[in-house]
């Protein structure tokens, strides 16, 4: 696990346990092994193991074996259930719900979370974010880039701001404002559509 208290909200031990658990809480549909979570997460396998053991005892966590994997599903029933859950959507929700959020979007290619959110995200030090800079890249409607954007500062509690940049755009990274995000801390997020069809 991933050593010091994540910048973001450094109430949890570690960077490395707050991200574990925004995983596990904020995208408790999408099933994984604790070998698989180790891999997504960028975490050591023995580590991410100790630590879902811990938040297994705390009655944070219920884990499931199927076969010879185990899978880690949020404990509903824990009466610390309802803040965890609001604290970690607050603080480590961008990582988590942005890129589904737009992955139903037609037209976006890719998405990424810039600026001061993805710096904490990154634990470099500073200020709370106070909003959610987001880069979409593809050729999306406006209107439901927008839609998105205002869900998504209703759920996450912080404003989101999404810039919308044509792939060449981004491909060729010309412009002043392009080299700079590219240069900064940068977050790209999944937006891979989930479906019957693929």
């Amino acid at each position: 696990m991933r050593t010091g208290s994540p910048e973001l909200l450094p109430l949890f031990r570690s960077a490395g346990q707050a991200r574990l658990l925004a995983r596990i809480f904020l995208q408790p549909d999408r099933s994984a092994t604790l070998a698989e979570l180790a891999r997504e997460l960028d975490l050591d396998d023995g580590g991410l193991t100790r630590e879902t053991n811990r938040l297994e005892r705390a009655g944070l966590v219920q884990s499931a074996r199927v076969g010879r994997s185990r899978i880690v599903h949020p404990n509903l029933e824990s009466p610390y259930y309802p803040e965890l859950y609001g604290l970690l959507l607050k603080a480590f929700g961008p990582a988590t719900v942005v890129g589904p959020a737009f992955s139903v979007v037609p037209g976006v290619e890719r998405a990424f979370v810039y600026g001061s959110w993805a710096a904490r995200y990154l634990e470099m030090p500073g200020h709370d974010p106070v909003d959610v800079d987001v880069l979409v890249v593809g050729s999306p409607s406006r209107l439901a880039v927008a839609r998105a954007a205002r869900e998504l500062t209703a759920s996450l509690g912080r404003e989101v701001n999404v810039v919308v940049v044509p792939r060449d755009e981004w491909d060729v990274g010309a412009s002043g404002f392009l080299r700079e995000v590219k240069n900064g801390p940068l977050v790209e997020l999944d937006v891979r559509r989930e479906s019957s069809d693929e």
